[in-house]
């Protein structure tokens, strides 16, 4: 990891983001917020016989998201807490606990016409992660194409006002989940899988905690 990266990125603050490391944060307008979020994938269990919202609370104390942005890949990977939202706060159940994830954007990763956003023009499951729970089960996930939009895009809009009322940088992107290895990822109708989170821009001063935060986190997962 270098940290000159990390002090580059410091001088980016409403437009594109310059190569380095990013720590991720919720975003205020989910829609199933309460509590807010920056990951949800509906259904990643069937709990019940209504629709299961899982959330994943990036600002949660033991939560710990980085974005890694280079010329062509951006990675998404960390761990955050988390698990079936009834409304207020999480069920307390097995799923309820941390969760382990990466992604990884390496295929149709541009830049939008006449703007500094990132963009990832892709065919569904063109680009790959994977989400460890709790319980120790590992589901894939793929990114997966609405409509016009793309799989996943990072910034502050064309107007560069920001998205869903946050002024600063976004990523939103939607997702498809594979629950048995090697089967097909899917998007049920009427489920909300998307990565909608804020991306912190560090000030210098902040930016060698922020390196040895995602140093801490890379260890943890091996």
């Amino acid at each position: 990891m270098a940290l000159a990266g990390l002090l580059g990125a410091a001088s980016f603050a409403q437009a594109g983001l310059a190569p380095g490391v990013y720590r991720l944060a919720n975003h205020p307008d989910g829609g199933a917020q309460p509590p807010r979020y920056g990951l949800r994938l509906d259904e990643l269990y069937n709990a019940t016989s209504s629709n299961d919202i899982f959330t994943f609370d990036f600002d949660d104390a033991q939560s710990a998201v980085f974005l890694t942005v280079t010329a062509s890949t951006l990675t998404i990977t960390g761990q955050a807490f988390g698990g079936r939202d009834i409304g207020a706060g999480y069920a307390n159940d097995q799923f309820r606990g941390v969760y382990s994830f990466n992604f990884v954007y390496n295929v149709g990763v541009s830049t939008v016409a006449g703007d500094d956003d990132i963009f990832v023009d892709a065919q569904n499951a063109s680009n790959f992660g994977s989400i460890l729970t709790p319980l120790g089960d590992t589901f894939g996930l793929a990114d997966h194409r609405n409509s016009t939009d793309g799989t996943f895009r990072l910034g502050n809009e064309d107007n560069d006002l920001g998205h869903r009322g946050f002024d600063g940088i976004s990523g939103f992107g939607w997702l498809a989940i594979q629950r048995v290895p090697g089967g097909q990822f899917v998007r049920d109708a009427g489920n909300a899988d998307d990565f909608l989170f804020t991306v912190v821009v560090p000030t210098p001063g902040s930016a060698a905690l922020l390196g040895l935060g995602a140093l801490a986190a890379t260890r943890r997962r091996r």
